[in-house]
């Protein structure tokens, strides 16, 4: 069973037997469904069904010169809103199965992103027609998530907000400086950090940590598109599953100059969700490039 089912309004779908008729339903009556050729004899078919607004699940499988189906995996999705610009995006197959792996590096969070690719077949087509050489550079990110907890807003005048930009300008300037080589650049961001570093472990002593963190976005767990985030709650819609009736809440998040959407089941969400709030839960990262 997939772990993140819940996080679209699956919570009660733990067996392979439950799981079939939803598998039946997708199957047969799919919202959009893709067929790419990827051989002389062989198709990719993706099929894709909507259970609310932007989330459902996905069937993957092969399609033979004979007519026969053959279903490899599936997996529960969520589609962004937002399509976010990058430098270069790079997508890689991963080994067991016919699916994608998309890479990319953000300036302003100093890492590297790793999400899973949701438009497969896509990507597949292009590889065929071989334009998967093309230089890739939009994606609209999100994610899934089965644990999360609302958090209260930190309080920031107007002030502190335009010289929070304008810091956060200068420390992208200089980590697109120190990229290319530049050793002063190196040194004054390494400077920087030692100074944060010394004011955060003087400030933690007589205050909370998710009062001095913002945001926060970084790797967890052993699964490379697995992260922890902290993130600003631009919006929130609530979803009801149309097959199992489950509400589940789609935000719209801002971290460090990232937009993406989370779908948490409201089962597995601690407290309630509302416009300047923050999210804190680990995330399954997911992204539908534009080809």
């Amino acid at each position: 069973m997939h772990s993140y089912l819940r996080a679209i309004g699956f919570s009660e779908i733990k067996t392979r037997k439950l799981l079939e008729s939803i598998y039946v339903s997708s199957l047969r009556s799919p919202n959009r469904k893709m067929i790419t050729t990827t051989g002389i004899d062989t198709s990719l078919i993706q099929f894709e069904k909507d259970y609310g607004q932007n989330v459902g699940l996905t069937l993957l499988g092969e399609y033979d010169i004979n007519g026969s189906l053959s279903i490899e995996h599936y997996f529960p999705y969520l589609k962004g809103d937002v399509f976010m610009e990058f430098e270069n995006i790079s997508v890689e197959k991963q080994t067991d199965k016919e699916s994608y792996a998309g890479v990319c590096e953000d300036i302003s969070l100093g890492m590297t992103l790793i999400f899973y690719v949701l438009n497969i077949s896509d990507y597949a087509k292009s590889k065929w027609l071989n334009y998967s050489n093309r230089n890739l550079s939009r994606v609209k990110l999100s994610g899934l998530s089965t644990s999360g907890t609302i958090l209260l807003g930190v309080m920031q005048d107007e002030t502190s907000r335009l010289y929070d930009e304008k810091l956060k300008r200068r420390r992208n300037h200089l980590l697109a400086e120190a990229k290319n080589g530049n050793t002063e650049a190196i040194e004054s961001l390494t400077l920087e950090e030692m100074d944060t570093y010394a004011t955060l472990s003087g400030r933690i002593h007589y205050e909370d940590i998710l009062s001095i963190v913002d945001t926060s976005f970084m790797p967890c767990g052993v699964e490379c598109d697995h992260y922890m985030i902290t993130a600003h709650i631009l919006k929130v819609t609530e979803i009801t599953n149309t097959y199992s009736k489950e509400v589940v809440y789609n935000l719209a998040l801002k971290c460090n100059d990232i937009y993406l959407n989370v779908a948490i089941n409201a089962k597995d969400l601690q407290g309630e969700p509302k416009e300047g709030r923050r999210f804190r839960g680990e995330i399954w990262l997911q992204g539908h490039i534009q080809i």
